[in-house]
């Protein structure tokens, strides 16, 4: 489990400490003051494979097309735009401290046994080749550091490339899901998810957590029609069954948690506006049914809210375990943001004195 962050220049965050993070931590605070940003910066570290790791963020956020030249792509995700402070991602996950760093390189100049690799071409390194980067570096507990990723403008040209080294670096796999606010997760990948559930006959661990919004709910099977498979459910008194795309927001997003959740163990969750498509009054069950889901799986979930209702729930939902529950608030003052802790017992009685914990 990640327990402490540190993020510095990335996005709206100059400096951002974040302690304590529990098995469970909902972070809240005004608009545009970071909730979402604080996602993807963890979720940049735990993405660090992913050639695609920006580019997915934008698409997170809606944006569908953007503009393939180093300035468009890289500067959103520096703090003010401003290239030449590198970003720093470090975390401190199952007690050992790890860290990414994104920084521009404006004389980038391959080393040898290097290939720039494009859809069109491969342009070798063995000939002086001088380009802008973005280089990603990890480095771990040990001290050592590796380069994972050089995204590069070869002669200007205006085509990102992706720069690799020959061998792999040997990083560790990071279990992570990122489920988003503002797009609807892949029906294949959740249908993924779900067959396999389904090979190990555990479907109705599924069918359960969704029965808390749809107790209607009999059954949920896989559905293929040409090239794809979508996770169908059969309701009680229809004759057939329907995608659960067609079932609401609220089904679509607790299938896609709990596939997450019971796809490997000892993933991290990553969830937008938990709250959304979920009614007020399923809130608490959804909160006890994830809380025992999580254990079981020894998994993590961090997610966001506005609501005020949807912490009343979690109070209430997670009163059996309250030693995993973490509240976060974030706060800006100027163009600073900070990050206040508490834990089960001051929400409680916070709630009881009427104080402003949003």
């Amino acid at each position: 489990m990640i327990t402490d962050v540190l993020i510095r220049n990335f996005k709206c965050f100059k400096s951002l400490t974040v302690p304590e993070l529990g098995r469970i931590t909902l972070i809240s605070g005004r608009n545009n003051v970071g909730k979402t940003a604080l996602l993807e910066a963890i979720f940049l570290f735990l993405d660090q494979r992913n050639p695609g790791m920006v580019l997915n963020q934008y698409s997170r956020r809606g944006i569908k097309q953007i503009t393939l030249t180093t300035e468009a792509i890289w500067s959103p995700i520096f703090c003010d735009y401003t290239k030449d402070r590198e970003i720093l991602v470090s975390l401190t996950k199952n007690g050992n401290p790890e860290q990414i760093t994104v920084r521009f390189n404006r004389e980038f100049t391959p080393p040898p046994s290097m290939t720039v690799q494009t859809e069109e071409q491969q342009i070798s390194t063995d000939e002086e080749l001088t380009t802008v980067a973005v280089e990603i570096e990890y480095a771990a507990k040990s001290g050592e550091k590796i380069i994972l990723h050089h995204f590069c403008d070869p002669n200007n040209q205006n085509r990102p490339t992706v720069l690799t080294q020959t061998k792999p670096a040997k990083i560790p796999l990071q279990l992570a899901s990122f489920l988003p606010s503002k797009e609807h997760n892949q029906p294949s990948e959740i249908a993924k998810q779900f067959s396999n559930l389904a090979k190990q006959n555990r479907e109705n661990e599924a069918v359960e957590f969704l029965r808390i919004i749809e107790p209607r709910l009999e059954n949920l099977k896989i559905i293929t029609e040409g090239p794809n498979s979508l996770v169908h459910g059969k309701l009680k008194g229809h004759k057939r069954t329907l995608p659960i795309n067609f079932m609401g927001e609220g089904m679509e997003k607790l299938l896609a948690l709990i596939v997450a959740i019971t796809y490997s163990p000892n993933r991290i969750i990553l969830l937008d506006e938990i709250e959304n498509g979920l009614h007020y009054s399923v809130l608490p069950k959804v909160w006890e049914a994830l809380g025992k889901a999580l254990r079981k799986y020894d998994c993590q979930l961090i997610t966001t809210t506005h609501s005020y209702e949807c912490l009343q729930a979690a109070h209430e939902g997670l009163s059996e375990i309250p030693e995993d529950f973490r509240y976060i608030r974030l706060n800006r003052k100027g163009e600073e943001v900070s990050a206040k802790l508490s834990n089960y017992e001051m929400i409680g009685t916070a709630m009881k004195t009427n104080l402003e914990v949003r």
